[in-house]
């Protein structure tokens, strides 16, 4: 019988014992996708914990006024995708990808007649916000996956990945952007706000088997079947906190 939506919503994650490496549950969506950055990235962030930047506080700031929703039960979040004709959401999603149990919460699902039709999410940054980076694609891959396995229709549904520059809007400009993103997609016309904001939109078809082959690959660090794979990219690890302490590290100086 193919899982129902609403019992997927209904359900939180489990909190079972530590069924992976550092003694986690489950594996955040955003993790598994940074692990095609640098694993020993994602490793040392673990054992050493996330080190705190100007960059990291800017981008979150950004994201929770762009992205600013009011806060709703599930049984009335489930009500507005039943009732609503269009309905712009962000919620927990959580599914078993393989081997791994996956979460993590996307920047906004918008949905049209009850069925997802966008999945957006932001990346800002503050070099090219036109080139598209694998780890960032994965993410939302994955986050396609999860909407499916909890059993929503995604027949229709396209992966968004918006870049842009984190000084490219002013604040007035940061609370109306959501909006002006959803009616561009509605309209097929993104490149007005492109344009303007300097922004890319990438669009993305929602493939099944890509994320899920990214997972497979992901899953056996998780699993304890194999050590971290670090980056053969010295630029990445030049601008890595972690660069001055990682064993794997290109950005060492010279003894």
């Amino acid at each position: 019988m193919a899982r129902s939506w609403k019992d997927s919503l209904r359900e939180d994650i489990p909190e079972g014992g530590p069924l992976y490496r550092h003694d986690l549950a489950f594996v955040g969506a955003s993790t598994v996708a940074q692990q095609f950055y640098c694993e020993a990235k994602v490793e040392n962030e673990y054992m050493l914990g996330e080190v705190p930047s100007e960059g990291k506080d800017v981008g979150t700031d950004l994201h929770d006024e762009i992205f600013a929703m009011e806060e709703v039960k599930k049984e009335d979040l489930i009500r507005h995708i039943e009732e609503s004709p269009s309905l712009t959401a962000s919620f927990g999603l959580h599914a078993q990808i393989g081997e791994l149990l996956v979460a993590g919460v996307p920047d906004a699902v918008i949905f049209e007649k009850g069925s997802p039709r966008w999945i957006v999410e932001l990346k800002t940054t503050r070099g090219d916000p036109t080139r598209l980076w694998r780890d960032q694609a994965i993410q939302v891959k994955i986050y396609g996956v999860l909407l499916e396995r909890m059993g929503f229709d995604c027949s229709n549904l396209t992966l968004v990945l918006v870049r842009m520059r984190q000084e490219a809007l002013t604040p007035p400009e940061r609370e109306s952007l959501l909006l002006l993103v959803k009616g561009a997609l509605a309209r097929e016309e993104t490149a007005q706000l492109e344009a303007k904001y300097g922004m890319k939109f990438f669009l993305l078809p929602h493939i099944r088997s890509e994320a899920e082959e990214a997972v497979s690959w992901a899953q056996d660090y998780w699993l304890k079947r194999r050590e971290a794979i670090p980056t053969k990219a010295e630029g990445k690890c030049r601008s890595c906190e972690f660069n001055d302490v990682c064993a794997y590290s290109l950005a060492k100086p010279q003894q």
